[in-house]
């Protein structure tokens, strides 16, 4: 029997899979804040919830993923977390004071975070030599994210922020029926865990890579956690941010599909520059523009600077990662993106939003995302495969 073809409705369920775990995602994430305000709190301690969740994520990618590549039970640990997460966002629909729903995101962004990069190493080592076509089965997730953001959207006008939880619960739930099929590898480790970790740590290049994945991250945080404020300031409504969102998403989905042929022609190296680029060019080009309409078309630099910053990432921790230890170097990159770099770039936005304004702290962040691609970047990073 042709392998090719066995192997394709496990790589279709993995797209599934994708579709519906970002749908989920997208019908709660953007809309916590909202949430908290709800609750009674103010935007102090908004911002406290807000950056919790990038905050745990820097270790819980990566002490979840060693769990899994230890303990050699990755599809157990998946299954687990997304049904733990489903539980715990019910529990932090309920509201309540301050410390209980500081505590329920604390443990809810711990059990959300390792989610996709077990994912994403179960869909890498799905796909074997062809691992370069990921991007064709993560975009659906960017189609998911977009989807269901409009349809949540309507729920929230007619019904109320609860629904907000049901429709992320009913996506973790489809995601969980999904990856009971999924065939999560279990690839054993050739070393004790801890020599397998240093041979990570010691492969050529890793440390400057996951910096100038750190500096993506912040970059992406300053633009996610200021860009509607920064539309308000300039008399947008809140149709333009709508369309802001569809524009960026819809931006990302091209080069996600095109992923493969993009590594192939420039490697993961020279797609992270790439990305940092964009997000440079993206950040200083808010900095001189006042017109609204105009950042429709700056969104469109989204792809190249979210996309290619994804793909480069996930696809050097899959080349570099020693055998069975590839969601620890998954979590590891994820950690360092949506972890840390999220976060940084949320505190330090903010401490600059608010002494210089937007304009500047565009115009600062997009200067300073510059340096890493000429400086972390110089020398060619070896890997695993070419």
């Amino acid at each position: 029997m042709d392998e090719s073809k066995t192997s394709a409705p496990r790589t279709e369920r993995a797209g599934l899979f994708y579709l519906a775990f970002f749908a989920g995602a997208s019908a709660l994430l953007p809309f916590l804040a909202l949430f908290y305000r709800g609750e009674g709190l103010g935007e102090s301690r908004i911002g406290v919830l807000t950056g919790l969740q990038p905050l745990t994520v820097l270790f819980g990618s990566a002490i979840w993923g060693a769990i899994a590549d230890y303990t050699q039970r990755h599809k157990s640990v998946l299954l687990m977390l997304l049904g733990a997460v489903a539980a715990v966002a019910m529990v932090l629909s309920a509201g309540g004071p301050f410390p209980r729903l500081f505590l329920l995101v604390f443990v809810f962004a711990f059990f959300f975070s390792p989610i996709v990069p077990l994912a994403d190493n179960a869909t890498l080592h799905m796909l074997g030599e062809n691992a370069d076509k990921f991007g064709r089965l993560r975009m659906w997730g960017g189609v998911g994210w977009g989807t269901m953001a409009v349809v949540v959207g309507t729920l929230i006008e007619r019904y109320g922020l609860q629904w907000s939880f049901y429709m992320f619960v009913l996506g973790m739930a489809v995601s969980l029926v999904i990856a009971v099929r999924l065939p999560v590898p279990r690839e054993p480790l050739r070393n004790r865990f801890g020599t397998a970790f240093k041979r990570l740590l010691a492969v050529p290049g890793w440390v400057p890579f996951l910096l100038a994945v750190f500096a993506g991250g912040a970059g992406l945080g300053v633009m996610h956690n200021y860009l509607f404020l920064y539309l308000q300031d300039i008399g947008a409504g809140g149709t333009l941010m709508g369309l802001s969102m569809t524009a960026a998403t819809g931006s990302e989905l091209g080069f996600f599909f095109f992923a493969d042929r993009l590594l192939v022609r420039f490697g993961p190296k020279r797609l992270l520059q790439i990305a940092l680029v964009a997000a440079s060019l993206r950040l200083l080009l808010y900095s001189i523009t006042s017109v609204p309409v105009l950042v429709l078309i700056i969104q469109l630099l989204h792809g190249p600077a979210f996309g290619l910053l994804y793909v480069a990432g996930v696809s050097f921790a899959y080349r570099s990662a020693p055998d069975g230890l590839g969601a620890t170097a998954q979590g590891m990159v994820n950690g360092m993106n949506f972890g840390l770099g999220a976060f940084t770039g949320a505190v330090a936005g903010g401490v600059l939003y608010e002494a210089l304004g937007p304009f500047v702290m565009f115009r600062l962040t997009g200067l300073i995302l510059a340096i890493p691609a000429l400086l972390f970047l110089r020398r060619p990073l070896r890997s695993r495969s070419a």
